[in-house]
């Protein structure tokens, strides 16, 4: 089942949905950060423009960026 990015839930298969999209190109780290704040991620900025470069650039995984998601989740 096709999970659609930036659809507002936070799940595991939604975040690395996402994730891919910024890491092949896609979606811009600023895009991102973007569509976060709608998703209404109450992190700065800064912060979630930093996470999308990280993720744009390789240094976190889609994998890792979903269990961040699922841990959140499970809060």
């Amino acid at each position: 089942m096709a999970t659609k990015p930036f659809a507002g839930k936070d799940t595991k298969a939604e975040e690395m949905a996402e994730a891919r999209k910024v890491r092949s190109g896609k979606v811009s780290p600023a895009q991102y950060a973007r569509a976060e704040k709608k998703e209404g991620d109450k992190s700065s900025r800064a912060a979630l423009l930093a996470k999308g470069k990280a993720l744009a650039t390789g240094k976190m995984s889609a994998s890792q960026y979903g269990l961040m998601a699922d841990k959140k989740a499970k809060r």
